[in-house]
């Protein structure tokens, strides 16, 4: 009967109610996929859809006609396949056909994982850009990536190797890689973007690829999200003039020295949490010396979470941020907050927080953080991993 219903409730938004977990380790365990062992649906207090319950072991989850009505798709477990072929646009402009059916999936774009895993694919990947040693709370929150192929670069992918695992879907950062990838008969996606818009169009072409319900559905909810965040962002911050929007830098690396200018994802959070990019150059990983950084002179630099401290003897401890206190690392997690990954979206809070403290005392980006993992990843994060992932360290071993 479990399986009967489950198969007829909508798969919606993946937003499990902690009501509907329980125990696991670290993290929690969401309702079972139809035919597990364990679980029945009783009747338990009258009440609305007969008063049917979930119950495993003797203690009641939660009604069964809340879970319906909510359409809550169980962590791991798939939407229904899609049955037909379907043509996907790339964020290139191309036009890709994806054949029918859950095909396993090759993600050669190292921020673009954390969005396949958000969308409920992280079962079907079995090519994977990223690795356990770089990206540990990925494989935290979705261990069914040890089983993929990891640590596989864009460039150095291999088409036979990917025809060889019968992959039906690739994503990949850029449209040269995709153009050369389906010219081996292979449906490869650039996925790539640069703006808040397009991070948002890149995530609904990837649920359009995927082509399930749980996938669209998530899509909508973050879409949803981003939206609510980004106007509370505008309205606390509309009354600001140009001249009181802090000057912001943001280093990417230190040796060899590497800054983010303008027409990045970087410049996108820096502009809405209410900063100036203090860079006057454009693109991603841009060198420059400590004469051009003490020119600009700004006013708060955040530093990559991949950044170590900086030496007692580096002249970057010379400048204003750093002696007033306006030099933070960015929070990391399943992805570097600052990057292109998902977890912008607590980025721009972060930001926003510390570069406007008095604008956003009732911001509560632990809060924040763990209702993001837990509605997006089905991941429960305790007191201690939330406080880690803030302090851009690694899960507890």
């Amino acid at each position: 009967m479990l399986s009967h219903l489950a198969r007829s409730a909508r798969l919606a938004p993946a937003r499990l109610l902690s009501a509907c977990l329980v125990p696991r380790g670290r993290g929690r365990t969401p309702l079972p996929p139809s035919g597990a062992t364990g679980w029945s649906v009783t009747r338990g207090a009258a009440g609305p859809g007969g008063g049917l319950v979930l119950r495993r072991a003797g203690t009641c989850l939660v009604p069964l006609s809340l879970v319906l009505a909510l359409g809550a798709a169980p962590a791991g477990a798939a939407s229904p396949a899609p049955a037909a072929e379907r043509t996907v646009t790339d964020m290139a402009g191309a036009a890709v056909t994806i054949r029918p059916g859950p095909t396993p999936i090759a993600d050669l774009w190292f921020a673009h994982n954390e969005i396949t895993v958000m969308l409920g694919a992280a079962d079907r990947i079995v090519v994977s850009a990223e690795n356990p040693r770089d990206r540990p709370w990925l494989f935290r929150v979705a261990p069914v990536l040890l089983r993929a192929e990891t640590g596989i670069k864009p460039d150095s992918a291999s088409a036979e190797d990917l025809l060889a695992r019968h992959v039906g879907l690739v994503f990949v950062p850029s449209r040269a890689k995709a153009e050369d990838l389906r010219r081996t008969g292979l449906p490869a996606l650039a996925a790539e973007y640069m703006t808040l818009p397009n991070m948002l169009r890149s995530l609904d072409m990837t649920a359009q690829a995927l082509g399930t319900d749980q996938a669209a559905g998530t899509a909508r909810l973050y879409r949803q999200k981003m939206d609510a965040i980004t106007t509370l962002l505008s309205q606390r911050l509309a009354h600001l003039a140009e001249n009181e929007k802090p000057r912001v830098l943001h280093i990417a690396r230190l040796e060899p020295l590497q800054i983010d200018g303008t027409d990045t994802l970087i410049d996108a959070w820096i502009q809405a949490a209410g900063g100036r990019n203090a860079a006057t150059v454009s693109g991603n990983h841009r060198p420059v010396t400590f004469e051009q950084i003490a020119a600009w002179n700004p006013d708060a630099v955040i530093v990559d979470a991949g950044v170590a401290d900086i030496p007692a003897t580096s002249p970057l401890r010379a400048l204003a941020a750093y002696r007033n206190g306006h030099w933070w690392r960015s929070p990391r997690g399943v992805f570097a907050w600052d990057r292109y990954g998902a977890e912008v979206l607590l980025q721009l809070q972060w930001a926003a927080q510390h570069l406007h403290p008095t604008l956003f005392t009732d911001l509560d980006i632990a809060a924040a953080t763990r209702d993001f993992y837990q509605t997006f990843f089905h991941y429960a994060l305790s007191a201690d991993e939330t406080t880690r992932i803030l302090h851009a360290l690694p899960p507890p071993a």
